[in-house]
């Protein structure tokens, strides 16, 4: 009887928690390098979006001045105007913008606004020892315009976004700190990442744990069945798996469930088989040497020990025979069995063999058809091999014939080919043991009695013993009429 048992708490055990932190560890070190990778995009973009927008603020400025140039008199009634301009639009861009002359020196900036609403002439701020380098000045001249990233010729400790247009031969320049334009977009470009990171490993962390469940599981199932099958306990069956698991497991599962029940019906067949051999051994032993006993104590008289004889040579006979199936067996199974082909008569070997059980024959009144019209077949092959192989067909033939049956011998000669065909009578072979009649260890019907001597292991043998002459046999069964042996030799032809 088939069992499954269900997997123990095993499979959140080490394999499924390797598998769990092997992907999770993927998915958060590909998440990391994602991070770093979009960061570093979104901080070159954000530069550039910065430099233009710092510069469209200069040209405002620009603007302004050009504007209250146009309209200003001798006097410069601008100036105030300038500075509220600068220090409006320094804190709207929230970058620190001012006005030099041609050599460099600030001559205008946010600070400059006294506490009476004018211009102060000595503010108190950077801008009063400010001078940016003439070379610099000279460049902005000579181009019109700058957008570019520095420390202003050192005068800045930290990289800026620096921005700057002529008007007049003064330069208006706009200074922004990276700290004042980057840190709020990375921050919140982290902030938006991290919870966005955090839903999809929740999210993926499900997915994983389903997906790894699903995988561990039929190993955790495969490993604790090979424990039993370990132990010679074949009935641990692995319980099918749905369409959710990967199928190359539900075929793995199938195939070694396959796999039990062949080991299962092996065993089966090979405790069937010590003990049909133990029984074979035990009983002619038995005989042998109560028969043996008796003639030696005097016991069996003097005219009938001939009979008694007899009865233990048939015996030893059948000891032989169960020793050289034996053998063949080993043999066939090492893969050492091996053919010696010789020219000989088949005809001469198979009516032979039929001669050896006429007092079988004539104890059940069979009547053997065919023998007389078997012409002689030489073929090349191995006598002793086949000698076997017909000894068994003919064996099997006579013992399951009813009383007053017929055994019908037939050969057909074809080129390079020869078919020999047995049919018998009497009591048939079950549709479900046609397909396994030449199975080791496997018995027709085992609740028969005339086949309680059998080990099952004759059909397997002559199966294997006509492979190696390139031959078949193949058996056809009709209900209550007959059964046929069918041998077909693929051993050189001689002289027909």
């Amino acid at each position: 009887m088939s069992r499954s048992v269900k997997p123990k708490k095993r499979v959140r055990g080490s394999l499924f928690a390797n598998y769990m932190a092997m992907f999770l560890s993927v998915e958060i070190v590909s998440l990391l390098a994602f991070g770093v990778i979009l960061a570093y995009f979104v901080s070159n973009s954000q530069k550039d979006i910065q430099k233009t927008a710092l510069y469209n603020y200069t040209e405002k400025v620009a603007e302004s001045y050009m504007t209250m140039l146009d309209s200003a008199d001798s006097t410069g009634a601008y100036s105030d105007n300038l500075c509220y301009t600068l220090s409006s639009m320094s804190a709207a861009a929230d970058a620190d913008m001012f006005i030099v002359d041609s050599t460099g020196k600030v001559i205008y900036c946010r600070h400059m606004i006294g506490s009476d609403g004018g211009v102060a002439e000595y503010p108190v701020c950077i801008h009063r020892i400010l001078k940016i380098p003439l070379e610099i000045c000279i460049g902005i001249i000579t181009d019109g315009m700058m957008a570019t990233e520095g420390s202003l010729g050192g005068l800045y400790d930290e990289n800026t976004f620096i921005s700057a247009c002529v008007v007049d031969e003064d330069i208006i320049f706009a200074v922004q700190p990276y700290e004042n334009a980057l840190r709020p977009v990375i921050y919140k470009f982290v902030q938006i990442y991290i919870m966005a990171a955090f839903v999809l490993i929740l999210v993926s962390s499900l997915i994983i744990y389903i997906v790894t469940y699903n995988i561990t599981r039929p190993l955790l199932d495969i490993s604790e069945a090979t424990k039993y099958y370990a132990k010679g306990d074949f009935s641990y069956k692995i319980k099918p798996y749905s369409r959710n698991t990967v199928k190359e497991f539900g075929e793995l599962s199938e195939a070694i469930n396959l796999m039990a029940e062949s080991l299962e019906s092996l065993e089966a067949s090979r405790s069937n088989f010590v003990a049909n051999v133990s029984h074979e051994l035990k009983t002619p032993m038995t005989t042998i040497g109560g028969f043996v006993d008796g003639i030696l104590d005097g016991t069996i008289e003097r005219k009938d020990q001939s009979h008694y004889l007899k009865i233990v040579s048939g015996e030893v006979k059948r000891l032989s025979r169960l020793v050289v199936s034996m053998l063949n067996m080993s043999k066939i199974e090492a893969g050492e069995l091996r053919i010696e082909p010789v020219k000989f008569n088949l005809t001469e070997q198979i009516t032979g063999i039929f001669i050896s059980f006429v007092q079988k024959i004539e104890e059940k009144d069979i009547d053997v058809v065919g023998l007389d019209y078997l012409r002689p077949t030489y073929i090349e092959a191995d006598p002793d091999m086949l000698s076997q192989v017909f000894y068994n067909l003919i064996d099997n033939a006579v013992k399951f014939t009813n009383h007053g049956g017929e055994i019908t011998v037939a050969m057909e000669n074809r080129d390079n080919e020869v078919v020999v065909n047995i049919k018998n009578t009497g009591e048939c072979i079950n549709a479900e043991d046609i397909d396994h009649i030449f199975e080791r260890f496997y018995k027709v019907d085992k609740s028969r009695s005339m086949d309680a001597k059998s080990a099952g292991l004759g059909l397997f043998i002559v199966k294997n013993i006509v492979g190696l002459h390139n031959g078949d046999i193949s058996v056809k069964t009709v209900d209550d009429k007959y059964t046929q042996f069918t041998v077909t030799l693929k051993s050189k032809l001689i002289g027909i």
